[in-house]
């Protein structure tokens, strides 16, 4: 069965966080430039929130690295869960930017502040708004075509950022209007719980990669192909499935119950097909089966069914066994 080996995707995945770190850059030199003409204070949260998009893209260049070296003897799983320490990473950090924008605006709105070239700001701001929802759409649908998880949580990040500039537009539009320059720190404490509503998700989805959830989704592609072989004949039961990810690489434990009269060899190549079906059904995945022979008292699905009864004591006494102490038995004799 396969081991956890290099991603072939791995050149490509690199060369997309390559990409999102020089356009990350270039957008967020042009936020500050903003700023500086406008003196906003949504729009320094959102060039806060682009500084954490370069760090969060070089952390993934990082992971897709680490995560795609192969199995040691110290990880003979491979570096897979390098992946999911990188999801985890871009949590935080987006959970730090919100909070130090939520600070600043809470700042501003008591402190106050003046606006200025906000025309100017605003055509430029929707040119960024445009580049960024074009970097986010390329890089969401390269980890869904490649299917890395950093790359699509990236891509869920920029997204945010697309959201948060797209609501940084729509204030500054509100103020130029009204002259309400209050509602300039009121969008920067919006953009901020946007930022701590994304990195919630990202640490949820950390933490259930580091604990090896189950997927539903590939749980059910498993018991598919066991059930189809179950109504086949070919086994009389199953049990123990187990599922989990080491980043992009599956991992299936099960057992099979096979006819108790087939040979050593039968019962290996019927297992190793059943396997093969799994691996190919689930993409890069090792699956690993244990053969055990099938017997109706023990299924219980099968009318032939008897539970274990409790154990038996056995009352016949050995040369030095004192008669008043019996000896417990789990078989009858």
């Amino acid at each position: 069965m396969p081991e956890p080996d290099a991603d072939p995707n791995q050149l490509y995945i690199e060369r997309v966080a390559l990409h999102a770190i020089l356009a990350g850059l270039v957008i967020t030199l042009m936020k500050f430039g903003i700023f500086w003409m406008t003196n906003s204070v949504a729009v320094l949260s959102d060039a806060m929130e682009s500084i954490i998009n370069i760090v969060a893209a070089g952390v993934l260049l990082y992971s897709v690295w680490l995560s795609n070296r192969p199995a040691d003897e110290g990880h003979p799983y491979g570096h897979g869960k390098a992946e999911f320490l990188a999801v985890g990473m871009e949590g935080w950090l987006i959970l730090f930017a919100g909070l130090l924008i939520g600070i600043e605006a809470v700042r501003r709105l008591f402190t106050g502040s003046e606006l200025t070239r906000l025309d100017a700001g605003l055509w430029m701001l929707l040119g960024v708004g445009v580049v960024s929802a074009a970097l986010a759409g390329y890089v969401w649908w390269a980890g869904r075509r490649y299917q890395s998880e950093p790359l699509i949580a990236d891509g869920k990040h920029l997204m945010t950022d697309v959201a948060s500039t797209v609501g940084v537009l729509v204030g500054l539009l509100l103020v130029k209007w009204t002259g309400w320059g209050w509602l300039d720190p009121v969008v920067a404490i919006l953009v901020a719980g946007l930022c701590m509503a994304v990195s919630w998700r990202l640490l949820w989805k950390s933490m259930q990669g580091l604990m090896d959830s189950s997927d539903p989704k590939d749980d059910d592609t498993v018991r598919t192909i066991l059930n189809d072989e179950k109504t086949a004949g070919h086994i009389h039961g199953y049990h123990k499935v187990r599922l989990r990810h080491n980043g992009p690489f599956h991992w299936v434990e099960m057992h099979l119950q096979v006819d108790g009269g087939m040979n050593v060899a039968d019962s290996h190549t019927l297992a190793s097909r059943i396997e093969g079906r799994i691996e190919a059904a689930l993409g890069r995945a090792n699956a690993t089966a244990h053969v055990e022979p099938y017997t109706p008292s023990k299924d219980p699905d099968s009318p032939e069914y008897q539970p274990d009864g409790p154990p038996t004591a056995d009352l016949r006494y050995g040369p030095d066994t004192p008669a008043e102490i019996p000896v417990v038995r789990n078989d009858p004799l």
